[in-house]
């Protein structure tokens, strides 16, 4: 079987060659930026350009591709599964394969529940999490690929401060939602995330209603799935959409001022407070040496 992966995010394009490599499949080609000693064989880009990555894999004619779950890796994947008039599978949690068909779990009801999904192959997957572990393979095959100018035109380029990219990889994630109060107000979470060196991130009212923050930091279901060791939810009411989020967080901590929360049955520690007060509170107390290294 010919298994193709594709992840702009390393941790994800590992994991997808680790899925391949666990269903024995005699072909698993890497397409992107950098070698990689877990595929047997790596299809170098110059550049992430969609219109050729899309091309690219769907020349190959691969019975399945594996894709992370990074924007770019979704939109990818589904104009792959078009182009190969295959069926896609999101959010896959596991794989097995059943002869021509695929039989995977994958996670549904914003979280709250694993369906079990069969397609025929080719089909098309995204990984929902990080969990499969690649070896090293000997003798890799390394082709470069010059990709040529796409369909689309980037004409300019603007740095978006800390951005999707430093979620996924973040420790610690201070998140806010509409408890924050204010546009306003957000410089105090800022303040907090600066001296935890965490990443800041929002729920989807913060990124995609309100605009207090850019789209790229909106974590849940239609936005960022994060796995930090420590998640501060200031101000977060916990709706299903956004804890299929941050399922994966070693710990959760809840800021808000009712006790009732929807959050409070996935935090781990629930705090009882104006978000605004909690992070002057604990700025200053790590500010005065009491609380600057956390142990998690």
């Amino acid at each position: 079987m010919r298994v193709v992966i594709f992840s702009e995010d390393e941790q994800f394009f590992n994991a997808s060659a680790g899925l391949a490599q666990s269903l024995n499949a005699d072909e698993i080609i890497g397409v992107g930026l950098k070698e990689s000693k877990a595929v047997k064989e790596m299809i170098l880009i110059d550049k992430l350009d969609e219109d050729g990555i899309v091309d690219l894999i769907t020349k190959t004619s691969p019975q399945l591709a594996i894709f992370g779950n990074t924007r770019r890796d979704r939109i990818i994947a589904s104009r792959v599964a078009g182009k190969l008039k295959g069926a896609i599978v999101t959010d896959v949690l596991s794989l097995k394969l059943q002869g021509e068909k695929i039989e995977a779990e994958r996670v549904a009801y914003s979280g709250m529940g694993i369906a079990v999904v069969e397609a025929s192959l080719p089909s098309v997957i995204t990984l929902a999490s990080t969990k499969y572990q690649p070896r090293e393979l000997e003798d890799v095959k390394v082709q470069k690929v010059n990709l040529p100018e796409g369909r689309v035109r980037v004409v300019e380029k603007k740095e978006s401060g800390s951005g999707s990219s430093n979620l996924l990889n973040a420790q610690i994630i201070v998140s806010i939602g509409r408890g924050i109060g204010s546009k306003e107000n957000i410089k105090y979470a800022e303040e907090l995330a600066n001296a935890l060196k965490a990443g800041l991130g929002g729920s989807r009212p913060i990124t995609a209603e309100l605009k207090w923050l850019p789209e790229d930091r909106q974590i849940g279901l239609s936005g960022l799935k994060v796995k930090p060791k420590l998640y501060i939810a200031l101000g977060i009411s916990g709706q299903p959409q956004h804890i299929a989020g941050i399922r994966d967080s070693r710990l959760i901590v809840a800021v808000n001022k009712d006790k009732n929360a929807p959050i409070r049955d996935y935090a781990d520690y629930l705090v009882i407070a104006d978000c605004v007060e909690f992070c002057k509170a604990l700025v200053r107390r790590i500010n005065k040496g009491g609380g600057g290294k956390l142990l998690i």
